[in-house]
């Protein structure tokens, strides 16, 4: 039975984290979500008996706690910021491309993507590997989430029944356009240039909707929106945890709306392409509590514990 330390209560994986993994009989699991419970020197202690270390923390901490980590048979996922860039931590997305699940199956470390991010690099990766998109195209990445995404003061804040009134309608952040993501996002994809992104924060509980506007002669390849819909079919024909959405039924199947929490409580993600010769609109439709959040910690765990990587997310 492997043995999992759960390191902190930080941020947004830890609202979803606890029903996914509790009822796993082929783990052992430690919740230290107080440092207060233990002193320092049992916290280390647990720390480096672990098969593999959580780590639900500010990413000031996560960059703390990992050097108290010295024992190299333990193995640890983080879900802050701290290091998605680090050149020596995989990313932990398994879908990103044919090589990066041996990626994380090989590394002792492995960084959570943030959902924004999760969306945007389902929707770009397959075009910039096929050559299809040039990495250097001026992008602008809007996207829309619950109000969970904010971990547990966000929640408060907006299920008060005396809140603001602002909050019962979208609200864009980011406004500086100084975002973390966008650093992310180009690491993870190879983009050159930094994305605009535009995400607002909307007045429900989860779930979250990434879009991509292209215009289709700006691309390396003049493709028409249903050729790049069947680049990123063929692309995850075998992943079973992404949906390509059929092209000529998705508009008329939807309503002809797509709302942001349509996946909320799946650990799948739906990725959409519309248009026309023109312009293409690509959308990733999941919750950013399983697929964004506890749902990619559970899968990146399975690959770099040797479980079959769909369990307790299938």
């Amino acid at each position: 039975m492997k043995k999992v330390l759960v390191d902190g209560h930080y941020g947004t994986v830890n609202l979803n984290l606890n029903k996914m993994i509790s009822g796993r009989d082929d783990l052992e699991i430690i919740w230290l979500e107080n440092k207060k419970q233990v002193t320092e020197q049992q916290r280390v202690s647990l720390l480096n008996a672990a098969d593999i270390v959580i780590l639900c923390q500010s990413a000031q901490t996560v960059v703390e706690t990992v050097p108290l980590i010295t024992n190299r048979g333990v193995k640890v996922i983080d879900t802050s910021n701290a290091y998605r860039l680090a050149p020596t931590w995989a990313y932990g997305m398994p879908e990103l491309g044919p090589d990066q699940r041996q990626k994380i199956i090989a590394s002792r470390f492995t960084a959570i993507p943030a959902p924004i991010a999760v969306g945007s690099c389902a929707l770009l990766n397959p075009l910039i590997r096929g050559k299809i998109m040039p990495p250097y195209l001026p992008l602008y990445i809007n996207s829309v989430v619950g109000y969970s995404s904010g971990g547990a003061n966000m929640i408060a804040m907006y299920e008060d029944a005396g809140k603001p009134r602002s909050y019962s309608s979208a609200r864009q952040y980011a406004l500086d356009q100084t975002y973390f993501q966008q650093k992310e996002i180009m690491h993870a994809c190879g983009i050159s240039y930094r994305p605009s992104l535009n995400p607002m924060i909307d007045n429900y509980p989860n779930g979250i909707l990434v879009t991509v506007p292209l215009h289709l002669r700006t691309l390396q390849k003049r493709l028409h929106a249903r050729q790049i819909w069947d680049v990123m079919a063929r692309f995850y024909e075998k992943e079973p945890l992404i949906q390509v959405v059929d092209f000529d039924d998705a508009i008329e199947s939807l309503g002809g709306f797509l709302d942001a929490g349509g996946m909320a409580g799946s650990n799948r993600m739906q990725i959409f392409a519309f248009g026309d010769n023109d312009i293409c609109l690509l959308a990733a439709r999941f919750d950013n509590l399983g697929k964004g959040g506890a749902g990619a910690v559970i899968q990146n765990m399975n690959l770099m514990l040797g479980i079959d990587e769909y369990k307790g997310v299938l």
